[in-house]
């Protein structure tokens, strides 16, 4: 079986894009270009881990980390279940190390067209929650709430109004600001043109809400430039904000499609460098 290349985005919270290479019952991922993690699907039937369950548990094939990947001699075993038979001999394992010593150019081609959106009440797209790569995946996805940062990042700040306030913070005013907007509307599936460019509703009429998710905007624009579809005007304003971003610019670097001015952020990779990110 053929491999297949392709990349899909990380939403709710957005972390940018990442890539995947499936081949028959293997698959390999990564989130930053360099390092992969191999996943094999078990050729055998495992019992679910169900506590408290004295009865038959159900049993189906599941996937399994095998280990991790950063070059043809550099893979990192990691431990799987007992129940898992000698995973070394697993015959996905060949031919998907073989796909990944043979990829194509960074980024892969992006394939989760449909996508899950939180609408106003007039039905306006609001928030991206997920996506899906085909029909199947999409009718099998239940979109949870939208989150615009993991619980464990607390770096994000604004000048926003709605981020002041004893007991506030900024990621919890953006989040509240999302879920009243989409006050009265619903979850849509969506796909093709017309959709917004960046995985939020950015044209805000009030200036306390649009100065939040600019600031937003900012903080999150590495993982932002990882997109392919956006125009270089839009590009430019990012490339603008993310070379600001250290800690991330470096991180993103083998995903970006394009970079605008090179010399700028060749820049900011060296200070990157320079302060350990």
């Amino acid at each position: 079986m053929p491999a297949r290349f392709y990349s899909r985005r990380r939403v709710s919270p957005f972390l940018g894009v990442m890539q995947v290479i499936e081949v028959g019952d293997g698959r390999a991922i990564s989130v930053d270009g360099r390092h992969w993690e191999l996943q094999l699907l078990s050729q055998e039937a495992i019992p679910e881990r169900v506590w408290g369950n004295i009865g038959p548990r159900p049993t189906r094939r599941r996937w399994f980390i095998y280990g991790r990947y950063s070059g043809p001699d550099v893979i990192r075993r990691l431990p799987v279940s007992r129940e898992v038979r000698d995973p070394s001999r697993h015959p996905a394992l060949a031919q998907l190390l073989e796909a990944l010593a043979d990829k194509p150019n960074l980024p892969f081609p992006p394939a989760d067209s449909h996508e899950a959106w939180l609408c106003d009440a007039d039905g306006v797209p609001l928030a991206l929650l997920t996506t899906a790569v085909d029909v199947a995946e999409r009718d099998s996805r239940k979109p949870g709430a939208w989150v615009g940062l993991p619980a464990t990042d607390t770096g994000f700040v604004s000048r926003s109004p709605l981020a002041q306030g004893q007991g506030n913070t900024a990621s919890r005013a953006l989040d509240d600001l999302v879920k009243g907007a989409a006050r009265g509307g619903e979850i849509r599936w969506l796909q093709g043109d017309g959709l917004p460019a960046l995985p939020w509703f950015r044209d805000w009429t009030v200036p306390e809400q649009q100065q939040l998710v600019d600031d937003y905007t900012a903080y999150v624009s590495p993982y932002l430039l990882t997109l392919q579809h956006l125009d270089n005007a839009l590009r430019e304003q990012l490339e603008q904000l993310a070379v600001q971003q250290l800690d991330l610019i470096e991180f993103v670097f083998p995903l970006l499609p394009a970079v605008l001015d090179p010399g700028r952020m060749e820049v900011a990779r060296v200070k990157a460098r320079l302060a350990g990110n």
